[in-house]
């Protein structure tokens, strides 16, 4: 099993207000938008994740799961748009992010 720290690292946003919106769809609830909450301002990062295949360590805590689609915008733009089966996002400490995504 690969750990989480050899996935991608990608830019998924910055913002002045210390969160991003998630928005992606809920099983039946449909569209859902999330709040990302971060520490801090500031530009932020993820692990992205693709499968089941892969550790994540247990000081990461899942947030929220979306199917199908995930978007996220920070104060000014679209930063991040994929399509999956599943999304898990996992956060830890004042920046630590793992977006997983399951096909």
């Amino acid at each position: 099993m690969k750990s989480y720290k050899e996935a991608e690292k990608i830019f998924i946003g910055e913002s002045d207000i210390a969160a991003l919106v998630l928005v992606g769809c809920k099983g039946d609830k449909g569209v859902v938008p999330e709040m990302l909450h971060f520490v801090e301002d500031g530009e932020y990062s993820a692990y992205l994740v693709k499968g089941n295949d892969v550790e994540i360590g247990k000081h990461y805590e899942k947030v929220v799961t979306f199917n199908y689609w995930l978007n996220i915008y920070d104060d000014t733009k679209r930063t991040f748009s994929k399509h999956a089966k599943e999304f898990n996002i996992y956060r830890a400490g004042d920046y630590g992010c793992i977006i997983q995504m399951i096909d």
